[in-house]
């Protein structure tokens, strides 16, 4: 094999694949010599060789979850699919000769001849597995360090290498003190049978009793021994902990804590961004120095900065001071979200669930889109009382981003527009999937004359109704644009066109929207069977709307921050 074209020091394959390889000729070696004609030879060779095959079962492992799930994740951010990557370690030899060789050991009190039989089993196995594992280690030093040296900066690289070492490492060590436990055992079991044999007389009940006290002491012993050295590899240090428990005791922190901790070590920094610890986040609270996890009310949030717009308007005498109060605010949080969406973002957005960024007012689209692109998995977005515009949904759909989507709250957001609705309303469809209506009129059947057909790929069921994984959303179950006073039934109809499919919606609020017709609402509710009145708002100024005498009116009556149609603006 010609000599890595990449550098050591990044080379995340280099050092564990020479140890691989080293018993690779290990167990050639043992294989080739081993006489199964011998007595004992079988018995002796199988702990060996199920030593190396764990090895290399921990060493898969290790592969999985520090390097390729590593590579996964980045090339769904950089949108890039990869077959190699994803069907990797997908076969389950090693698991097969792993239950061979525990097999074995009962065929090592059989005749020489079923031994020799096995033996023989044993070596067609073993030789198949290196037919393929030499090239599949090739194959990942060829295909997989390339990705790696292209989508990974170089000091993230000095960092994976130094944890795929580590991890090696700490497996030795387990492995060590396994087998100083197993030893401590035979030794202790090996007293108690010498001491039970000197004390063993006629009585067989007192030798009975005998035997099981001498067996609950040397548990009890063992039980002390693991305890003590279980005590002294905690006082080793915080790293010894196994990562699941680390990753536990860092939930606990706030965002602050997790981000001071994240400068004390690579090994830290690496386990305070793992996505699975930020499923929920609050970038607008955090930009603006509420560094928790607990969720405010938007609008006491806003509520502080619209007083002064509106002291601004009022008197020219504070408009200075005010104006620099606003713009300094202002450049902070911008800063925030910028950084937290580079430098954070690109690391945790796979696992965020929950995106809330209510109450930002200085958030700009740009910032929210880099967002959305990056927390691909969100179900929930709260951006309402922001100044966001359509901007924000633009090439979501391409992206694949907000597929997952089940609530959507944009109150407040006025400068969003059907536009926007219409680009969100496309994440949530597949390519194949028809449309279900199109014309903005007050029907949506198919008895409609103006009712536009599914394309002629789409897959359907023999009941006429579309396939299920044409659509990969959900559907929404939670909707507010109360206050989007732009937004028409056009707007409306192509948001929720696969989330009346599913006939998921079960909560919307379309206050201060005057713009939408009470025939539109009307076929909206028709085709949600969750939604019930008392879970649906709109403006007082629609005519023939849905449930007059059960639905709620307008929530925004005289409220100029969320927007209303009553209310001079």
């Amino acid at each position: 094999m010609a000599p890595s074209k990449f550098p050591d020091e990044v080379n995340v394959f280099l050092v564990p694949h020479s140890r691989m390889k080293d018993l690779v000729g290990t167990y050639m070696d043992q294989l080739s010599t081993a006489d199964f004609h011998s007595n004992g030879a079988l018995e002796h060779l199988l702990p060996l060789l199920e030593n190396t095959f764990t090895e290399f079962k921990s060493h898969e492992h290790i592969e999985n979850q520090y390097i390729l799930e590593q590579l996964k994740q980045r090339l769904k951010l950089v949108n890039v699919t990869s077959k190699a990557v994803c069907n990797c370690h997908g076969d389950s030899q090693l698991v097969e000769i792993l239950n061979l060789l525990r097999d074995g050991y009962t065929c090592t009190s059989k005749p020489i001849s079923e031994q020799i039989s096995f033996g023989s089993q044993l070596q067609k196995a073993v030789s198949d597995f290196t037919q393929h594992f030499i090239p599949h280690m090739q194959e990942e030093e060829e295909i997989f360090q390339p990705l790696l040296m292209k989508y990974f900066a170089h000091e993230e690289l000095l960092l994976l290498k130094e944890q795929v070492i580590q991890q090696h490492e700490i497996w030795k060590d387990k492995l060590m003190a396994q087998k100083e436990t197993a030893e401590n055992m035979l030794a202790l079991l090996d007293t108690v049978a010498s001491e039970v044999t000197d004390y063993r007389s006629g009585n067989d009940e007192e030798y009975q009793e005998t035997l099981q006290t001498l067996v609950e002491l040397t548990c009890e012993n063992l039980t002390k021994n693991n305890k003590i050295e279980g005590h002294t590899v905690l006082e080793a240090g915080f790293d010894n902990l196994p990562q699941e428990m680390m990753l536990h005791i860092f939930s606990y922190l706030n965002p602050l804590d997790r981000t001071r901790c994240a400068q004390v070590s690579k090994h830290w920094n690496m386990l305070v961004y793992s996505p699975q610890l930020w499923k929920v986040i609050y970038p607008t609270n955090w930009a603006k120095g509420y560094y928790d996890f607990q969720y405010r009310d938007p609008y006491t949030l806003v509520e502080s900065e619209w007083k002064i717009k509106s002291m601004l308007e009022d008197s020219d005498d504070l408009m200075s001071d005010s104006e620099d109060i606003l713009s300094s605010q202002a450049e902070k949080e911008i800063q925030c979200y910028e950084k937290f969406t580079v430098n954070a973002l690109v690391r945790i957005g796979e696992g965020v669930q929950r995106l809330v960024v209510a109450g930002g007012l200085h958030l700009n689209s740009t910032i929210l889109r880099s967002m959305l692109v990056l927390c691909p998995n969100i179900k929930h977005l709260d951006a309402s009382y922001t100044n966001i515009t359509d901007l924000s949904f633009k090439g979501l759909a391409s992206k694949k981003a907000c597929v997952h989507l089940e609530h959507l709250d944009l109150t407040g957001c006025r400068l969003v527009t059907d536009v926007g609705l219409e680009r969100l309303g496309n994440c949530f469809k597949s390519k194949l999937s028809g449309s279900f209506y199109k014309c903005g009129s007050c029907q949506s059947c198919k008895s409609c004359p103006k009712y536009q057909a599914p394309l002629d790929n789409a897959r359907y069921n023999s009941n006429g109704s579309l396939v299920e994984d044409e659509v990969f959303s959900p559907g929404l179950l939670y909707l507010s644009l109360s206050g989007c006073t732009s937004v028409t039934d056009f707007g409306l109809q192509s948001l929720l066109e696969v989330t009346l499919q599913k006939e998921s919606l079960s909560y919307m609020d379309l206050s201060g929207c005057p713009m939408m017709s009470g025939q539109g609402l009307k076929m909206i509710t028709e085709h949600s069977s969750r939604l019930q009145p008392e879970d649906v708002y709109y403006c007082n100024r629609i005519q023939e709307g849905p449930y007059p005498d059960e639905a709620n009116g307008c929530q925004n009556l005289g409220c100029p921050i969320r927007g209303c149609c009553c209310f001079d603006q």
